[in-house]
């Protein structure tokens, strides 16, 4: 009787250092397959940035001034400013922007800067030098 609880306790105990062995070794593979998955968004977010910049430089380039200085004169009836409409204004030189760098870095931002160059050369444009 003795031999026989001793036997129940064992196989007991098996049992109990399996299941937690199979637990361990399936928590094990699911990190291992979540750690595979995030390096592989990582790699795949890394190629996508690498094809939008690639995109916004390709952009930047197909710009034609002269194309967009005729459109706005031939199409929208736009002209050049005359001296008497054109106020300059000095800004203090002390006047400074900080910028940091979550600003600074992402598509959001560099498509922003795209368009505000873009917006600058306009506006170049049309000004009288």
């Amino acid at each position: 009787m003795l031999s026989r609880k001793r036997n129940i306790r064992r196989i007991a105990a098996v049992v109990a250092v399996s299941l937690s062995a199979g637990f361990m070794i399936s928590e094990f593979v699911t990190v291992h397959e979540t750690r595979q998955q995030l390096s592989a968004l990582t790699k795949e977010l890394s190629e996508q940035e690498a094809i939008t910049s690639q995109k916004v430089f390709e952009l930047e380039q197909s710009i034609d001034l002269d194309e967009i200085e005729r459109i706005a004169t031939t199409r929208l009836g736009m002209q050049r400013p005359e001296n008497y409409q054109m106020i300059y204004v000095n800004v203090k030189s002390e006047d400074v922007t900080e910028a940091t760098a979550g600003r600074v870095e992402g598509v959001g931002n560099s498509l922003a800067a795209f368009f505000k160059s873009v917006g600058n050369h306009i506006v170049k444009l049309f000004s009288i030098e």
